[in-house]
């Protein structure tokens, strides 16, 4: 049996806090939520408004900038309010809510060139498109931005444990790989669950089993959250969910890998590895002369009792193919960890102990650089060591 990992809501929650850097530059807490209705009756659009000030200091040549900004502004739809800083007052972006009305507050601050800034992106008098763009996503999307671009894609705590609690629902089955859309539809979708496609992965997301492909997956057990991120992983996709109403949801399928701000495949866990699979660190005999990656993968999957699976996509891409790869070593017993991390630095392979919606721990296989992004990813959540 499999090792399991306790994982509360609150941890896939603060984890999903940590995916990607935030949009505007706002403070590292997640924008106020939205307001909830009850389940049982018909929820309300939200009506988002822009507060828009701009901080200057008292000298001459701000306030003739401000009068500049103020025209290009009006002629975007925007009315500025051109102010003094508070002591210690700093630019953000916040959502202010009141009911079922939310005020994106933006305040952003004038340098002495002219130029203005609004979270870590700064704009001249010519940059009026640009400004367009940013601030109408402001007004449309609130201070976290696009969904696609949002550490939590748009949703509130309680929308994003709604869809964990979804996606936590175990594979019963064997999935064989043909197009991806008929592979995923095959690990059965929660009710109220329907895929969408984003316009960069449809032609792929039709299409044929890729030959670095493996023929089928044995998902049995693992979360469909997981589970539908590692079979779409083998044709370079991934998914974000969106929330459509109460209880349904769309995933998105777009092209991408750990990079992208997609559904993680696996999460880091909860509790220190060596405290929940203290055989990872614990040497076992293996015969490491010349011996094929996907081999010592196998040995590693059989001692830890947790299966393996690759990102065959992003190790075609990279050129590699574990079943070719080889690698020796002396020592005729080692902790699995040295030994995969040794692999790793010798052919720019990446390891990882990860553990999916619903606890169960599995081991993931990729390149160097898409396991650098998913610790990255995950850097500032501080595991649990009692």
């Amino acid at each position: 049996m499999c090792s399991k990992q306790h994982l509360s809501g609150w941890w896939i929650l603060t984890l999903a806090m940590c995916f990607s850097h935030v949009a505007y530059g706002q403070s590292d807490s997640a924008p106020k939520p939205t307001p909830e209705t009850n389940s049982t009756e018909p929820e309300r659009p939200v009506i988002r408004t822009v507060e828009l000030d701009i901080l200057i200091q008292s000298a001459p040549n701000y306030r003739v900038k401000a009068q500049e900004w103020g025209r290009l502004l009006q002629e975007l739809g925007y009315a500025p309010k051109f102010r003094q800083p508070k002591p210690g007052e700093e630019i953000r972006v916040e959502d202010i809510v009141q009911g079922d009305r939310v005020t994106v507050h933006i305040v952003c601050g004038m340098s002495s060139d002219g130029s203005i800034r609004i979270g870590r992106q700064k704009f001249t008098l010519t940059d009026s498109n640009k400004l367009r763009i940013v601030l109408d996503e402001l007004r449309d999307y609130g201070s976290g931005g696009p969904p696609q671009r949002n550490p939590t894609w748009g949703m509130t705590e309680k929308q994003l444990l709604e869809v964990m609690k979804v996606l936590s629902e175990p594979v019963t089955e064997v999935v064989h790989l043909e197009s991806p859309l008929v592979a995923v539809e095959s690990l059965g979708l929660p009710e109220g669950v329907k895929l969408t496609f984003a316009d960069a992965a449809r032609e792929r997301a039709l299409g044929r089993r890729p030959e670095s492909a493996p023929e089928e997956l044995d998902l049995k057990g693992c979360s469909k959250g997981s589970g539908i991120a590692i079979v779409l992983a083998q044709y370079g996709l991934g998914f974000r969910p969106q929330r459509i109403a109460a209880n349904r949801f769309e995933l998105q399928i777009d092209a991408g890998g750990e990079t992208n701000n997609l559904w993680p495949t696996g999460w880091k866990t909860q509790e220190t590895v060596a405290k929940i699979l203290p055989a990872y660190l614990k040497s076992i005999p293996v015969d490491v002369e010349d011996a094929e990656v996907s081999a010592l993968l196998a040995v590693v999957s059989e001692r830890l009792k947790i299966p393996v699976f690759n990102s065959s996509f992003e190790l075609a891409a990279a050129g590699k193919n574990l079943d070719e790869l080889t690698y020796s070593r002396s020592e005729k017993k080692i902790a699995p960890s040295r030994l995969l991390t040794s692999i790793g630095d010798k052919l720019q392979l990446g390891f990882d102990v990860r553990v999916d919606e619903g606890g169960k721990l599995f081991l993931w296989a990729t390149t160097a650089e898409e396991s650098a992004a998913f610790r990255a990813r995950f850097a500032h959540v501080k595991q649990l060591t009692e």
